[in-house]
């Protein structure tokens, strides 16, 4: 496999100066990313193709959020015991297993048991890649490093969403076989490409345990309601289309928007590099998306939501990720980042539900009730901000 295309060759000049490692695991998720589109659909396919209610699709996919969160421990652990190459490669190949038996599933029963198992091999890899890029990146490059892993994603995004939105005519279970195959070139690319990586050493006098650090712990307090509204989102809109007289499948094209709106936007934003100013930029802008939703449930409204809300993101590209790196000690990274991670496991195994139940409310609810969340997580991460960015205390080693 090459890398050819225009888009990867303008993503490798941006990642003059990274370490190889980075720029191969960049290049195996831009290939990972381009067929995984599959999660957002998870609820409307158990809705529309296994006959569940919003409800109990929500605690399906509620249940597979609860997965996640041994899944990212695991994946921690993995690093520490085979090193970061070989935990990527382990966490692909589980997904794409747990991908198929959903795209296969006859009945809700065999759904519910692929969503689950895709939850306990779906955060594996993700410990391993992040800390990986901490621990080979130096520290002024740190912000550079999880930006454009973030634009990395929104550039195959592009090329997804055409997919999601062509693929997702034909049946939603194909949507999952795509991923489960993407996800395994992206096994291969690491297996083939990317230098080994040893087990880290942990630095002497550090602590060993992430959830002593305090920071951390606020961090996480931050992350758990960002994450939880973040990914309600992507599995609310196709319903809401379908709400508003759309194919679900549509939201597959919103998606694409939401890419190009957040490369467009990185030229300008490379202007503004005050990591406070640009996070307190992007929770305004997603407030106003979201609310942008629920003031005007039709295509026009969520089209312009849509946008705005991925300008936000583009604002907030790699700003928890360079905390993370720089609050873990040498020899931490993944631990910590599988730490900050439950973050997201805690919100999929709640958003769903509580999605499911504002959505029985209707349309608007949700994406009101999203915006204010997404307001109050804004201010409180402004507001702890100072502690955040404080430098760590040094190890004490006698």
């Amino acid at each position: 496999m090459t890398d050819k295309s225009p888009i990867t060759s303008r993503l490798a000049s941006l990642g003059g100066g990274l370490p190889r490692s980075v720029k191969v695991l960049l290049v195996a998720r831009f290939v990972n990313r381009l067929g995984a589109f599959s999660m957002p659909f998870l609820a409307v396919l158990l809705v529309q193709d296994h006959g569940a209610s919003v409800t109990v699709a929500g605690l399906v996919v509620g249940a597979f959020g609860a997965a996640t969160i041994p899944s990212r421990l695991l994946g921690g652990r993995l690093v520490g015991e085979v090193g970061s190459k070989a935990a990527v490669i382990i966490g692909l190949i589980g997904t794409a297993a747990a991908q198929l038996v959903i795209a296969a599933a006859p009945g809700l029963g065999v759904a519910l048991a692929g969503a689950i198992l895709l939850g306990l091999c779906f955060e594996i890899y993700e410990p391993a890649s992040q800390g990986l890029i901490a621990d080979v990146t130096p520290d002024h490059l740190l912000p550079s490093a999880y930006g454009l892993l973030g634009v990395t994603l929104s550039a195959a995004g592009l090329v997804a969403g055409v997919i999601a939105a062509t693929v997702g005519r034909l049946g939603l279970e194909w949507l999952f076989a795509i991923d489960a195959v993407t996800a395994l070139a992206c096994a291969l690319l690491v297996a083939t490409t990317m230098p080994p990586t040893p087990r880290p050493a942990r630095e002497l006098g550090a602590p060993s345990r992430p959830r002593s650090d305090r920071r951390l712990l606020v961090l996480m307090a931050t992350g758990t309601s960002f994450a939880t509204v973040y990914l309600a989102i992507p599995m609310a809109l196709p319903i809401s289309l379908a709400a508003a007289g759309r194919p679900p499948s549509d939201a597959g094209l919103l998606a694409t928007l939401a890419a190009l709106v957040i490369l467009a936007a990185q030229p300008l934003l490379r202007r503004h590099d005050d990591p406070h100013r640009r996070m307190v930029g992007g929770y305004v802008l997603l407030t106003a998306g979201l609310a942008i939703a629920g003031v005007v449930p039709t295509t026009i409204g969520y089209t312009l939501s849509t946008a705005v809300v991925a300008l936000g993101d583009a604002l907030l590209l790699g700003y928890a990720y360079t905390l993370v790196a720089r609050l873990a000690p040498p020899g931490a990274k993944a631990a910590y980042f599988a730490a900050y991670g439950i973050t997201w496991g805690i919100a999929l195994t709640l958003g769903p539900p509580v999605m499911g139940l504002m959505l029985d409310q209707g349309t608007r609810t949700f994406w009101l009730v999203a915006s204010s969340a997404m307001l109050t997580t804004g201010v409180a991460q402004h507001l702890s901000a100072r502690t955040l960015w404080a430098p760590r205390p040094r190890a004490n080693v006698s």
